[in-house]
């Protein structure tokens, strides 16, 4: 579970926010829209590190 939190704080708020402001342009209104896409990133990211996990596991054995 500290594995996901990490992957899916450093994936979903540092990185989606800043490659999204890079395309468009460093605006506020641009950052709070986002924002708003955020919750649904945050589920992404967390549901294909569970699928991921499985055979990541199985590769290293």
């Amino acid at each position: 579970m500290i594995f996901m939190g990490i992957v899916s704080i450093i994936s979903v708020n540092i990185i989606a926010p800043l490659i999204s402001m890079f395309e468009t342009s460093f605006s506020w209104h641009n950052y709070l829209m986002t924002l708003s896409i955020i919750p649904f990133m945050w589920m992404a990211v967390i549901i294909i590190v569970l699928l991921a996990q499985k055979p990541a596991t199985v590769l290293k054995n």
